[in-house]
């Protein structure tokens, strides 16, 4: 009887022991439904140059001072079915970078920083817009520690066939740390881009929805044990006792 015991106690232990445990880290505005637009959705239901908890950049060295044909635009857009006749991912907007000259980008410093011998995954849906001629000079989502970019989805023009005209498409990257990463305690960013042409006249729209990061840690942790699991923690211990006392009586 005692062996069986013995096996439940084990059984137990073990149950209480947990491997890699994953976390979702928090991203606002991830899918961009904090600026409502009251507009009809459609072509012209958009702003311009600013996206709620996002900071908008170029590559343009006048900035966006420059115009859309240097710096190219960025912002929030409502479309309709005239845009992606199968819907979006989420919500009623996504956000659009308009790539032209140089290449504008949104990015997101989070609250969480980078840590050890973790794996983060990142997730993001990556449209192409069916109603214009507007083309696309490729794409990039980045993961980055510190200003240091850890892993990216870098598609380039050739890249852009990645996409489908009037849908998004998932996109995932993970990034293992270890042990002691240069990074280590920097904080999180998420950086996505629309690449640029180099030329004025070769513009390129890439929208963005739902971006998620969630992380997994590789640490081995102990549970808390739940009541009942204490319960049979401690029946099992008096009756082992018990078996033992028993047997040392018997003798």
């Amino acid at each position: 009887m005692h062996c069986k015991i013995r096996w439940e106690l084990l059984l137990l232990s073990a149950a209480l022991a947990t491997g890699a445990s994953a976390s979702v880290i928090p991203i606002v505005n991830a899918g961009f439904e904090t600026d409502v637009l009251a507009c009809t959705a459609g072509t012209n239901c958009a702003t311009d140059d600013t996206v709620t908890s996002w900071t908008g950049s170029t590559a343009d060295p006048k900035g966006f001072a420059d115009g859309v044909n240097g710096a190219g635009s960025f912002g929030v857009f409502k479309p309709g079915s005239v845009q992606y006749p199968s819907g979006i991912p989420g919500g009623a907007n996504i956000a659009y970078l308009y790539g032209t000259t140089y290449s504008p980008s949104i990015s997101q410093v989070l609250s969480a920083p980078l840590l050890a011998n973790d794996t983060y995954t990142l997730t993001v849906w990556i449209g192409q817009r069916i109603d214009t001629n507007t083309g696309c000079n490729g794409f990039n989502a980045a993961l980055e520690a510190g200003g240091v970019v850890l892993s990216q989805l870098n598609y380039i023009t050739q890249g852009c066939q990645a996409l489908t005209h009037g849908s998004f498409t998932e996109f995932t990257e993970t990034y293992t740390t270890g042990a002691n990463p240069a990074q280590l305690g920097d904080p999180l960013e998420i950086v996505l881009t629309a690449n640029g042409s180099g030329s004025g006249i070769e513009t390129g729209e890439v929208d963005f929805d739902n971006v998620t990061l969630s992380d997994t840690s590789s640490v081995v942790t102990t549970a808390a044990p739940e009541p009942a699991e204490l319960g049979l923690l401690a029946s099992g211990v008096l009756a082992v006792a018990f078996m033992r006392r028993r047997r040392v009586v018997v003798k």
